[in-house]
């Protein structure tokens, strides 16, 4: 897999992948949050924030990807990749099964493809004004696109703060990708459609990072 930074290509091979879950700064909405699932079925995490490990090769930077039923969705994350010892800020989407999450949060994760920008910022360069960096997401239903996601990463935990954390549970690698967590649903309802579009927006420097997906649900004689 490659990546684009400040216009070099730069080849990549992830050799862990962890998604961050309930890392909001405001612990009162990660709560709320945590109520909000828990009344549509989805079980309350046994820590927070939560930490899944899951396989490397979901990642993706096809702007396509293919699930086995309707009730999945995308949430757009902010995500952090080492490189060879140099971290780097990109966009990612952790696309999940909804209906699966409410039997398990792991496997609703590991079922679905982790789509990734192929774009990318080195953290050292926007790191002093993480707080202030947009995040927006849209999904596309029937053509048409709906708003689903809009903050800043100011409400998220710092990446040296979440990166301490995941060290300390015994989880840090070399190489590793980590999705930082996504905002709250601008409705308060999953919505399902057939793609997903996210941006990251430096308003200091007007560059953004974008990311765009197509949702392919199978049929029968496809899963077969």
């Amino acid at each position: 897999m490659n990546i684009h930074v400040s216009g070099e290509h730069i080849s990549v091979s992830p050799k862990r992948l962890l998604i961050a879950g309930y890392t909001g700064k405001d612990q009162a909405s990660v709560k709320k949050h945590i109520d909000e699932l828990r009344e549509i079925g989805v079980p309350a995490p046994p820590q927070v924030p939560m930490i899944y490990d899951i396989s490397t090769n979901l990642l993706t930077t096809s702007q396509s990807i293919s699930v086995v039923q309707e009730s999945s969705s995308g949430e757009a994350e902010v995500i952090i990749m080492s490189v060879d010892g140099k971290w780097y800020v990109g966009l990612g989407s952790d696309h999940t099964d909804r209906e699966l999450e409410k039997v398990s949060i792991q496997k609703s994760k590991q079922v679905c493809s982790k789509p990734i920008s192929a774009q990318f910022w080195p953290l050292d360069d926007i790191e002093s004004r993480w707080d202030n960096i947009e995040m927006r997401s849209w999904m596309i239903v029937d053509g048409d696109k709906k708003e689903y996601q809009a903050g800043t990463l100011g409400e998220f935990l710092q990446p040296k703060d979440l990166l301490k954390i995941i060290e300390e549970r015994g989880y840090y690698s070399e190489d590793m990708v980590v999705f930082c967590g996504t905002l709250p649903i601008i409705t308060g309802e999953f919505i399902y459609g057939d793609g997903f579009s996210a941006e990251l927006y430096d308003r200091l420097t007007d560059s953004k990072i974008q990311l765009n997906y197509k949702v392919h649900i199978l049929t029968d004689a496809e899963v077969v």
